[in-house]
């Protein structure tokens, strides 16, 4: 199941690039949470028009994110958002 359709509930967060950002657990290495801040703050500036979608993919891949899934996600949640 996606984030969009999960039981049944639309989560409306106060900002779209709040539908962009990752976590990591509590038990995650250094490197790792670095990781997690440079994908947040690359989906506000991605959202923003500061970085191009080129290379926003690009940085979401070497974290190891598909790219078009995430995003896909993403724009299908707020596809629903919007039907409702």
């Amino acid at each position: 199941m996606s984030i969009a359709s999960d039981n049944n509930l639309l989560w409306v967060p106060p900002s779209v690039s709040d539908l962009l950002t990752v976590s990591v657990d509590g038990d995650a290495d250094d490197s790792t949470v670095q990781g997690m801040h440079i994908i947040n703050f690359a989906a506000n500036d991605w959202l923003t028009g500061k970085l191009n979608t080129n290379t926003y993919f690009e940085l979401l891949d070497h974290f190891g994110i598909d790219p078009l899934s995430f995003v896909g996600e993403v724009e299908e949640h707020v596809a629903l958002l919007l039907r409702t």
